[in-house]
């Protein structure tokens, strides 16, 4: 992620923001840059800037639903703005395919400006164009996809280029002349050619006439012949250099005044460019807006000492999640959630939404910062200055699990979270220790974290103590709102922390479908028909029955062994478990 951006990398991936991303689709060449900054703000007058802008495009294409041809050439005429040299110069001359760039600029500005109308041209700042310098750059009466320095620029332009099209008029006559007779003469045709390549046994009579062919050896075989010109040729070939020169001369006259003109107005240039871009900007986060049905998010300020506000999610759709569902013929289910507290912990087995719910969370807090209205029906948050995650591979893992499944286009494989550390020798753990040290460090002036099965690589009752402190230190912290999903329900219970869990399992459902013979893909669709997803207030037990023996169940474990399991959970874990924690325990005194 580029500096600018609050949101580190990590949680860039793990909420797979790339995939929204790439439906984001600005025109210009400005647009596309911005795109590529991927910046999440935390400054507020930024963030309700760029949602206003989206607001009103979003206005502007409604308005314009009926006009295609209209939007169309708004969206040919962002793709022909060019990239300007802006930089300053001082005396040095723009070439002339640079004053081509500006003037392209400008046209193609200017009918944006016109297609948007006043309203939408007023509220980004468009226009009007530098008046002096599109005067000049249009003076010559070409359209807007050409330039050239027409006579019109200066009238001795206009007396000088009849003189150079005579005398070449002039020389192409004698060339003519030399060629007739050339071919009279020696049966020899150039056809308009400068040049032919005659072999060695046809260039004898060639070699005589000296004063009308010009011969040079070729290679072993054959000679290089030109046409000499005559004297009168050769005399108005210097006389077209003389007219050429003294051409070259005023047309770099009109090059400096024109340069002259678009150093004064590079301010006003750099003020459309800018302009452009947001406009540009704000246009495709309109088509994401109606294309997927996004709506503005709510911000509200922090509370006393820094408390985050309530957090409120009504009918949440984390976009790269249900666009797999849709893809793989899964249901999806879109996420209700409220959370007055500044931390919150959930607990559930796998395949049960946990990780998902976090996705969301950070998928909305992302795409609400950098601007874009977000897909749910009420999403009331607030700003945070950093957005961070902590936990193995996250939504890279996520991502090639939805590739993974039957049906599925093959794609990409994950990227390991922990490349970057590699070289150091970290181990799992250590990698995500080092990963929380550097987000707590990040979150000193205030954050959103996240943490999917933080210590999920130690023992259970080191995980369990390492979780608690984690969480009781994060939810004291002023400005941070901290979110836990973990298997480990020995985390300690703590005031001002909400337990959640998903809802898990249909057991009905799946002791109803237990020994199926159908496909992996099809159990897998069956799966996630049977989850009830969703999160609902832990109290401080699990549900009964283990999902994860009963999911295991479903995708074909052995039944002997999944009996064997169920008894072993119903007893509160296998023989030998309890002495082993105790030992634990009275190791870590």
């Amino acid at each position: 992620m580029p500096s600018p951006s609050v949101c580190a990398g990590p949680a860039w991936d793990f909420c797979r923001a790339a995939d929204f991303w790439s439906r984001f689709q600005p025109l210009s060449p400005y647009g596309k840059d911005a795109k590529e900054e991927r910046r999440v703000h935390a400054d507020a007058a930024e963030i309700a800037r760029l949602h206003d802008g989206t607001d009103h495009m979003v206005a502007f294409l409604e308005s314009r639903a009926g006009d295609g041809a209209s939007l169309d050439r708004l969206s040919y005429h962002l793709k022909r703005l060019p990239r300007l040299p802006l930089e300053t110069r001082g005396d040095a001359s723009y070439e002339l395919v640079e004053l081509f760039q500006f003037k392209k600029f400008l046209a193609n500005h200017r009918a944006v400006r016109a297609l948007v109308g006043a309203e939408q041209a007023s509220f980004f700042g468009l226009g009007p164009e530098p008046a002096a310098l599109s005067a000049e750059l249009d003076r010559g009466g070409s359209d807007a996809e050409t330039f050239y320095i027409a006579d019109s620029y200066d009238p001795r332009l206009a007396g000088l280029r009849p003189r150079i099209a005579a005398v070449d008029a002039g020389i192409a006559e004698r060339r003519a002349a030399a060629a007739a007779r050339a071919k009279a003469e020696a049966g020899v045709d150039f056809r308009g050619r400068d040049f032919l390549v005659v072999p060695h046994e046809g260039a004898a009579g060639l070699l005589k006439d000296r004063a009308l062919f010009s011969v040079e050896p070729y290679d072993q075989g054959s000679y290089l012949v030109r046409l000499q010109p005559d004297d009168a040729e050769l005399a108005l070939e210097a006389e077209r250099d003389a007219l050429r020169s003294e051409e070259r001369l005023l047309e770099e006259g009109v090059l400096q005044g024109l340069s002259r003109l678009v150093a004064e107005a590079l301010p006003r240039l750099r003020e459309l460019v800018a302009a452009v871009r947001e406009l540009d900007l704000a246009r495709a986060r309109a088509l994401l807006a109606l294309e997927q049905r996004l709506v503005r998010p709510t911000f509200r300020p922090a509370g006393e000492g820094g408390r985050p506000p309530r957090l409120e999610i009504e009918a949440g759709r984390f976009l790269p999640c249900a666009w797999d569902c849709e893809r793989l013929g899964l249901r999806y289910a879109p996420l209700d959630f409220s959370l007055d507290e500044s931390a919150a912990v959930l607990f559930g087995s796998n395949m049960g939404g946990k990780t998902v719910a976090l996705e969301s969370l950070v998928f909305f807090q992302v795409l609400a910062q950098a601007g874009f209205h977000v897909p749910a029906t009420r999403y009331v948050t607030s700003i945070y200055p950093r957005i961070h995650y902590v936990g193995d591979l996250g939504g890279a893992a996520a991502a090639a699990a939805a590739a993974a499944a039957p049906g599925s286009p093959p794609g990409p494989g994950p990227r390991d979270a922990r490349a970057g550390f590699s070289s150091a020798g970290l181990s799992g753990f250590g990698f995500e220790i080092r990963a929380f040290a550097e987000a707590w460090e990040g979150a000193a002036a205030g954050a959103l974290v996240v943490f999917d099965e933080f210590a999920r690589t130690t023992s259970s009752r080191e995980a369990e103590c390492i979780l608690s402190a984690a969480l009781e230190a994060l939810a004291a912290k002023p400005g941070v709102r901290a979110l836990f999903s973990t298997h480990f329900r020995g985390v300690a219970r703590l005031p001002g922390v909400r337990y959640l869990r998903v809802r898990g399992l249909d057991r009905r459902a799946a002791a109803a479908a237990l020994g199926a013979d159908e496909p992996l893909g099809e159990r897998i669709r069956r799966i996630n028909r049977m989850m009830e997803y969703g999160l609902v207030d832990d109290e401080g037990c699990g549900p009964a029955g283990s999902d994860a023996v009963a999911i295991a169940a479903l995708l074909g474990l052995d039944r002997g062994i999944v009996a064997r399991a169920e008894a072993y959970y119903a007893a509160g874990g296998p023989p030998g478990a309890a002495a082993e924690t105790t030992l634990k325990q009275t190791e870590s005194i």
